[in-house]
């Protein structure tokens, strides 16, 4: 058991002799406040930067939402249907035989 309880204490002296204590010196607290305020700083920048690309990306958001919503004005082929969209796009006899005719808008009824 003694020989335990040496081996013990040497490997006890030689970590203090690898690992001194600090030595508090006056600038010791000044120090350590200027490293944790440097951490706080960071912390700081990165949450305001997270914040601002959040909220960046929330409006474009709502910009293509908006876009997509907001009706395309005098444009009729957005809002046409498919058999609109092939009556278009081919003589109207070719699909009349199909039975595909296209819908009277409020603009051709008036004429």
């Amino acid at each position: 058991m003694d020989q335990f309880n040496d081996e013990l204490k040497a490997l006890f002296a030689n970590y203090r002799a690898a690992m001194p204590d600090p030595d508090a010196s006056a600038n010791f607290m000044p120090e350590l406040w200027r490293n944790i305020q440097t951490r706080q700083t960071l912390m700081l920048r990165v949450r305001k930067l997270t914040q601002v690309f959040v909220g960046a990306a929330a409006a474009v958001c709502l910009l293509f939402a908006m876009i997509e919503v907001v009706p395309g004005g005098s444009r009729p082929e957005v809002h046409a249907s498919y058999v609109d969209a092939l009556a278009a796009a081919h003589p109207a006899d070719n699909l009349a035989a199909l039975g595909i005719v296209p819908r009277e808008t409020a603009d051709q009824r008036t004429k």
